[in-house]
């Protein structure tokens, strides 16, 4: 008995330790009762159930609903706001093009306006459609003839009509690219002689009231609308958005004709005299 208790021991003490810098501990027996007792009473692990688990699944699925159904109403929120920001930077833009007018009449207008052409895609003045496709007869020539169309004055209800490529969208839309799925608005332009003038507003020499300044209105001043509409769905017709910008412009308005359509231009340094 103590021969093998020996051997044992010589046998186990003589073995490196397996980590070096630890101290070495001597195994226990496979057969000892030792062994046998801790393999059978270790502590049972943590672990979730499987209702557990299901409740954990149906919460991830009832949110991942919330978030998919309040997804789209996000983007059609972001899309709106983003078709809000090009009318608030087209209109007044083009407002002030037609206020300002041509810097000069007949050849020699400026062309700092010809990049409209690539953003301008119809104009209807009247029964006449004016297209920026190369082969129609009505063609948009160019950025004074743009200007032109849109400054054409008409009676009261009367207004020139044009739809426009957003000149402010994305870059992926500048320059005629992607024409596809670009956004796209209505504008109805309305130029008419201001006569709203009130006789109590008038001046007087004498105590006589000078009527004759309601003709000089008329003559040297307009009100100006653009109307914008948007956008333009598949089938031509104007979404719900709806934007007004109004001006008063002071000066002539004045026709140009160069073997094409009649073609008009504010000309705000120039009055006339009744």
């Amino acid at each position: 008995m103590k021969t093998a208790r020996a051997h044992f021991k010589n046998t186990f003490a003589a073995a490196p330790p397996r980590y070096p810098g630890r101290l070495a501990t001597a195994p226990l027996p496979p057969h000892s009762s030792h062994w046998s007792h801790s393999s059978h009473s270790s502590p049972s692990q943590p672990a979730f159930t499987m209702i557990e688990i299901a409740i954990a699944l149906g919460v991830i699925g009832f949110a991942l609903i919330a978030i998919i159904g309040i997804l789209p109403v996000g983007m059609n929120v972001q899309r709106e706001a983003h078709q809000d920001t090009i009318i608030g930077q087209d209109g007044p833009f083009l407002l002030e093009a037609i206020r300002n007018g041509g810097p000069a009449l007949g050849p020699g207008t400026s062309t700092s306006l010809d990049f409209l052409t690539n953003y301008v895609e119809s104009i209807a003045v009247g029964a006449n459609l004016y297209t920026n496709n190369i082969s129609s007869p009505n063609y948009i020539r160019n950025g004074q003839m743009i200007l032109g169309l849109l400054s054409t004055p008409g009676a009261p209800g009367d207004f020139t009509t044009a739809q426009i490529r957003g000149l402010t969208g994305a870059a992926t839309e500048q320059n005629g690219s992607n024409t596809a799925t670009a956004f796209r608005y209505r504008m109805d332009v309305e130029i008419e002689p201001f006569t709203s003038g009130s006789v109590n507003s008038l001046d007087s020499y004498n105590g006589v009231l000078l009527t004759n300044e309601i003709p000089l209105l008329a003559a040297n001043l307009y009100q100006l609308r653009l109307k914008f509409s948007w956008p333009v769905l598949p089938n031509g017709r104007p979404g719900p958005g709806r934007q007004t910008y109004r001006s008063l412009v002071s000066g002539r308005l004045l026709p140009y004709t160069n073997s094409g359509p009649i073609l008009w231009f504010f000309q705000p340094n120039t009055y006339t005299n009744l």
